[in-house]
């Protein structure tokens, strides 16, 4: 081989090295990059574990609190209004006092007194018209509205200081066992649906109801083709009325399922299926179509698909996860 020397040669092996020093920064960049692309391969779930549950078959049915029978409170005699507390949507207990009615005799007896006292001219007539108004207070008679049973005041018809006659409507009271909740239950599920059934009402700021059926009403609404179901609650703080709010109605007898988290369901906007993200044996995020029934308590009944219990599935950081996605599962 032909030696090169003097400043070409001196130039020629400077240039080499340089090479040479690039080659292996550019090496170290691919190897860094080849560990930056292992490490992005591995994405961090969370899981939990398919297990048995038990599910039932439910109606959900959207709907509100009704009266189904009001009992009014008339005056019981030509009277004057002293006092009336109660408002609409209040609940007053069995032999509450709800106001005082004065009658129309006593209370015609103090005004007339009244008058007396106004117009008297003299001492004399002073002093008469003020035994007469002493005679007039102790003498007017007073009577006490009491609430015949407890429930909810749905109707306020009179106002104090008014003036009634007797069998007039003071007030309208729902008893308790006359609230019910009317819910809408969609037609083609009402077979389903008896008297005593057991349901739950679910309210906005309200802890959930436990419920029965009480009756089904017999047409169905001409807007919706919904039937009218009434229920009432079993426990619980009184509801009130007019107040929205859903309704589950629990059918046929419970049973034992598989089931999967509701995190751990994704559905494929494509195709309309249902899947779920196993972990296999190899540490991969394989996804699995499933067919899913009856859900309770944040669970999903499993009616086909390849799971199996004790599988773990992913409820964390599937969305987007390609199919057999190295995955390190969270503790």
């Amino acid at each position: 081989m032909k030696r090169v020397s003097g400043p070409v040669g001196w130039c020629v092996l400077a240039l080499g090295l340089v090479l040479v020093a690039g080659c292996d920064k550019i090496g170290d960049k691919d190897k860094d990059a080849g560990d930056e692309k292992v490490v992005a391969a591995t994405v961090r779930v969370r899981t939990e574990t398919i297990a048995r549950r038990a599910f039932h078959d439910e109606v959900v049915a959207p709907g509100q609190w009704h009266s189904s029978g009001e009992v009014v409170l008339p005056a019981p005699f030509p009277a004057a209004i002293e006092s009336l507390e109660p408002r609409v949507g209040d609940h007053v207990r069995a032999g509450q006092t709800l106001g005082v009615l004065v009658t129309r005799e006593s209370r015609a007896t103090l005004r007339g007194a009244e008058l007396l006292v106004r117009e008297a001219q003299d001492d004399v007539a002073r002093a008469e018209a003020q035994r007469a108004l002493t005679l007039a207070k102790r003498g007017i008679i007073r009577v006490p509205l009491l609430a015949p049973r407890a429930g909810v005041i749905t109707r306020r018809v009179a106002e104090p200081g008014a003036e009634v006659a007797e069998g007039a409507d003071l007030l309208g009271l729902t008893p308790e066992d006359a609230m019910v909740f009317e819910a809408r239950v969609p037609a083609a599920q009402i077979a389903h649906v008896h008297a005593g059934q057991s349901a739950t009402i679910t309210e906005d700021g309200v802890p959930v109801r436990n419920a029965r059926v009480q009756r089904i009403l017999p047409a169905a609404s001409t807007t919706d083709q919904a039937v009218l179901v009434w229920l009432r609650a079993t426990g619980g703080p009184s509801p009130m009325l007019d107040h929205f709010g859903t309704a589950v109605l629990t059918l046929g007898a419970e049973r034992s399922a598989l089931a999967v988290p509701a995190a751990a369901v994704a559905e494929d906007d494509l195709d309309a299926t249902t899947r779920v993200a196993v972990v296999d044996a190899n540490g991969e995020a394989v996804w699995v179509v499933v067919k899913l029934g009856a859900a309770v308590g944040g669970w999903r009944e499993v009616l086909g698909g390849e799971l199996a219990q004790g599988a773990k599935v992913i409820v964390e950081g599937q969305h987007g996860l390609p199919d057999h996605t190295k995955v390190a599962v969270a503790p």
